[in-house]
């Protein structure tokens, strides 16, 4: 964490957003201003510090919030739920819809995950359908129902 944190920094400030308890769809914003360089060897942990205008004062001293910093951004990224990507023998996998309802699988080729999204570098295209409930009962050639706003299922 400690390498990407100082390879993201550098050049540029990383945006940090704090949510406070009860307001979670409305995040303050600031900057990080302070990486420590050491980690802390009983936690494993790493000090960091922020810095946020607070001009409507919904921060305050010793209040317990939820902290999301921002390392990079990939803009136009395929994604996919976490719970599509199955781990295979020798690489990582998804069951892709095809037009007929059957299935195949397809090698993947993941990148970061975020809030239980994966992001796909290699492998879909946007706008195909995955598979991600029941992927243990299927082969390729498999037909699936799909299921609305879930996505694909056996």
């Amino acid at each position: 964490m400690l390498p990407d944190l100082k390879k993201y920094s550098t050049g540029h400030k990383l945006e940090v957003d704090v949510i406070p308890p009860k307001d979670s769809g409305n995040p303050v914003s600031g900057f990080l201003t302070f990486i420590d360089s050491g980690v802390n060897t009983q936690t494993g942990t790493i000090q960091l510090k922020g810095t946020f205008s607070n001009n409507d004062e919904r921060l305050l001293p010793g209040q317990f919030v939820n902290v999301v910093l921002k390392l990079a951004e990939t803009p136009n990224a395929v994604t996919v739920p976490a719970k599509a990507v199955q781990a295979g023998q020798q690489q990582q996998f998804v069951y892709v819809v095809k037009p007929d309802n059957t299935v195949e699988m397809r090698t993947v080729a993941v990148g970061e995950t975020v809030n239980n999204e994966i992001a796909i570098a290699q492998g879909i295209k946007p706008g195909e359908q995955v598979v991600i409930d029941g992927q243990f009962n299927l082969v390729p050639g498999a037909k699936v129902q799909v299921t609305k706003g879930l996505g694909s299922k056996k």
